[in-house]
This record gives C-alpha cells, structure tokens and sequence, in this order.
C-alpha cells in the first residue's frame, strides 16, 4: 500500500454530507482575512465551505501568524469540538479565518454532535478527518524538530507547488516562512541558492520547480518515498 502523505490542505470530504450539514441554515459571504473564531473564543461553531477557503492558524512567539491547515470547498472546520470539553489551547491558541473570498454556512456543536449520534458514515469521516488533521500537526512538529533549514524549505516547496498552488492559495514568501518557523532572511537565501542550482524558479508569489528529483534530493524521507 502507497503511505499517504500529510499536507497542508484538504477539501470535498463532507461533501457528501452537503444537505445533512446545512439544510434551513443561510450561507454566508466572507472577503479574505476576516476572522471566524478569534483569541479568546471556543469553537462552539463550526464552517463548512461551498467556495474559497479557510485557514487553522496560530500566533507564533514572535507575533507572526503560522498556518496549519489550509481547508477548500467540500471542507468543514473546525472539526468537532465536544462542548463538555474547554481546552484552553483551543480558546487562546487555534484561530481561524478566511484565507480567499469565501461562501460558508455556520454550524453549532450541538448538530454535527447530533449528526456524529445519528449517521455513522458521517461519524467515519468525522474521525478520518481528525486522524489526517493529527497527522499534519505531528508532521509539522516533527518536522520543525529535526529538520535543517534547507530540508524545511524544500519540504514546504513540495507542498506549496504540488496541493496549495493548484488549489489556488497563493502565499507571499513572508507568509511561507512564517509557516515554516524560520527567518525571511534565511528563506530567501535558500530560494536564492535553490534558483542558483537551477531548481526552482520564483515569480510573484509563485513557486516553479523546474528539477524535481534535485528538490527531493533536499527533502526528507517522507516525501521521497512518495
């Protein structure tokens, strides 16, 4: 069996579950960099998106913002939050707001808890969704821990030119090395070192890899194995 590897976006999972999830609720327009939970909010609600997407950010120690999880249409987050449970992690940590122009219908707790209840092929994928988004985060730590600089760029280039680009999200490269917890400075030294060696190619906000196998050879083992 082919291992899966964790990335940064997913979409069209409760698809299937479109009028379930938001039969008699109104669907909502939202521009871009409007927030949906912010600091100091518990996800008593939850999104699911019809167009545009959404993003699972936190505030990093040096006050920038650090993307998790990217999340397009067919896509619901949060995921579900119990109410009986205040984690206060969820409340001061984990933000969520739109990334692009976005049409979403708000959900309470209260019905994807009866949903999980009610219909077990919505709960499978419920707990599918929860196993991918543990996944990402323990990539992302992991990652973060013992890769070198140059490996966590090219990692994140990998992603970023493979699922993010063609999914339209188009991120500057102070947002990309914001994600990937290093300096601007040490970002660009290693896109100039990477352009160099003929490897990639940069535009504005656009990431070209022009010699794949020379990128993975960079990489970490996940993604040459894929």
């Amino acid at each position: 069996m082919r291992l899966t590897l964790p990335q940064y976006y997913y979409d069209g999972s409760f698809k299937p579950f479109d009028n379930l999830l938001t039969n008699g609720l109104p669907r909502e327009k939202y521009q871009a960099d409007i927030p949906l939970v912010s600091a100091g909010e518990f996800m008593d609600q939850t999104y699911y998106v019809h167009q545009g997407i959404i993003k699972l950010y936190i505030i990093s120690n040096n006050g920038k913002e650090k993307t998790e999880w990217f999340i397009g249409p067919g896509g619901l987050f949060p995921l579900y939050s119990p109410l009986e449970r205040r984690y206060k992690g969820e409340r001061d940590e984990l933000l969520v707001k739109t990334q692009t122009p976005t049409t979403l219908t708000r959900i309470s707790q209260s019905r994807i808890q009866q949903l999980i209840q009610d219909n077990p092929d919505f709960a499978k994928v419920m707990l599918r969704q929860y196993a991918d988004f543990t996944a990402i985060l323990l990539y992302d730590i992991i990652n973060l821990a013992s890769a070198s600089s140059m490996t966590k760029v090219c990692n994140y280039i990998y992603q970023y030119v493979k699922v993010l680009q063609p999914n339209g999200i188009v991120l500057s490269q102070e947002e990309i090395a914001n994600n990937i917890g290093i300096p601007l400075l040490t970002l660009s030294r290693i896109l100039k070192k990477l352009r160099a060696q003929g490897i990639i190619n940069t535009g504005w906000k656009k990431i070209q890899v022009l010699n794949w196998q020379a990128l993975l050879d960079y990489c970490s083992s996940e993604l040459i194995d894929n």
